[in-house]
């Protein structure tokens, strides 16, 4: 049987990352990406829907992603599903949560602008 979870996306933050260490000291942060998708109806209307996608960075990658990016910056990601379970107070009350574990992030309005410079510096000589 052969499985491939390989996830890519690229849309812009809901909100600044927050830098948490785990108890024995690696870096994680939670990105929360709006990924916006336009479409036009059977009417001829155009429409719009997001999809908020939870994903989670480890290591020195969450540490770079909470000191260069922002509530809506723009980023690439690239990374894998992975199912988080846990329960409530009642062993009855299982939960879960599908999400992205990642493991490249871009950060695309910074690519952006050091292209422009690169544009610019070119035209320049």
């Amino acid at each position: 049987m052969m499985a491939l979870n390989k996830v890519f996306i690229a849309g812009r933050l809901t909100r600044k990352p927050e830098l948490r260490k785990t108890p024995n000291g690696m870096a994680v942060t939670d990105l929360f990406v709006a990924l916006n998708r336009e479409f036009v109806t059977q009417g001829g209307e155009k429409q719009q829907e997001v999809c908020f996608v939870d994903v989670v960075v480890w290591g020195k990658q969450a540490e770079a992603c909470v000191q260069y990016l922002d509530c809506s910056s723009t980023v690439f990601v690239e990374g894998r599903l992975q199912l988080d379970v846990w329960y409530g107070k009642d062993a009855n009350d299982k939960r879960c949560k599908l999400r992205v574990a990642a493991d490249r992030v871009q950060f695309l309005d910074r690519l952006q602008a050091t292209q422009t410079q690169e544009k610019f510096a070119s035209q320049a000589n």
